[in-house]
């Protein structure tokens, strides 16, 4: 029978490897963010005194989220993610969350629904090669204008992150930029240097201002010219789709989002141009 426990700072190099495994591209930095941002809320399953699989979770207030949940490949179907899975969602309960949400790869849908997860739409996956573009109203995001981001953020994510916002910025300042229009901020992107892929989200732009939710994009494919470039977005929203697709971006495998608990709390894919990420929303 598996065992559980806290994930620490010492996992790094377990992390890494799972993440590996299954060719997600995360980095040391994904790492720091779990331990900075969710010290209690990640575990590592052991059996016979070797680490065999892990779960994360973020909390954004009385909303969470599960992700990375990975099993050695040689041990899968024993039950060893659905223990982790069930411990996780307790403890996440303990701790006053409502509402657990996560994007399901369409190997562990099944799993997800017999743990009473309900589906909510498919979050799509696009990559694509950043080519320069034009970037008309956009000026790169400074620390005096995160409050003024996560407000922003709260109308249409529908729960509270400003301090990862405050977060992903401090690590690649050179690719987090906002939209203004009429002197008023209507659109923000923030994007992140993965292992083999520059990852763009959060990346949000209200309704009406699809121009401007294009030229974030082309600001932050313009410092990374060349390089691929990851978004993933709610299938709602179709001037994503667009815009992606006009820039040669092609959709790759997506992911189910779904929903435990109270499912009051979903983002306004009509703004929500890119997903924070499938872990983290």
């Amino acid at each position: 029978m598996a065992e559980f426990r806290a994930m620490a700072e010492g996992d790094l190099a377990l992390f890494l490897r799972l993440t590996g495994l299954v060719g997600w591209g995360m980095t040391e930095q994904d790492f720091d963010r779990l331990i900075k941002f969710s010290p209690e809320g990640n575990f590592i399953a052991s059996m016979d005194g070797s680490d065999v699989g892990m779960v994360a979770s973020t909390m954004y207030g009385d909303v969470a989220w599960i992700g990375n949940l990975i099993v050695d490949t040689q041990l899968r179907g024993r039950g060893i993610g659905a223990a982790l899975m069930v411990h996780a969602m307790n403890r996440l309960t303990a701790r006053g969350v409502k509402s657990i949400r996560l994007d399901g790869v369409p190997l562990a849908i099944p799993l997800y629904r017999r743990l009473g997860f309900r589906d909510e739409y498919w979050s799509m996956r696009y990559m694509g090669e950043a080519a320069p573009g034009p970037v008309t109203g956009v000026e790169q995001m400074r620390p005096r204008d995160l409050d003024e981001v996560a407000a922003l953020d709260l109308r249409y994510f529908n729960a509270p992150r400003r301090e990862h916002l405050e977060y992903i910025h401090g690590l690649t300042p050179e690719l987090c930029f906002t939209h203004r229009a009429g002197g008023r901020l209507v659109g923000y992107i923030m994007g992140g240097d993965g292992l083999d892929r520059v990852k763009v989200g959060p990346w949000i732009c209200e309704p009406g201002h699809e121009k401007g939710a294009e030229a974030l994009l082309n600001a932050v494919m313009n410092r990374r010219p060349g390089h691929r470039v990851w978004v993933g977005f709610p299938e709602g929203n179709r001037s994503s789709r667009s815009i992606l697709e006009r820039n040669g971006f092609r959709e790759i495998p997506s992911s189910l989002r779904m929903c435990h608990g109270e499912c009051r709390s979903a983002e306004r894919v009509e703004a929500v141009y890119g997903l924070g990420g499938p872990d983290k929303g």
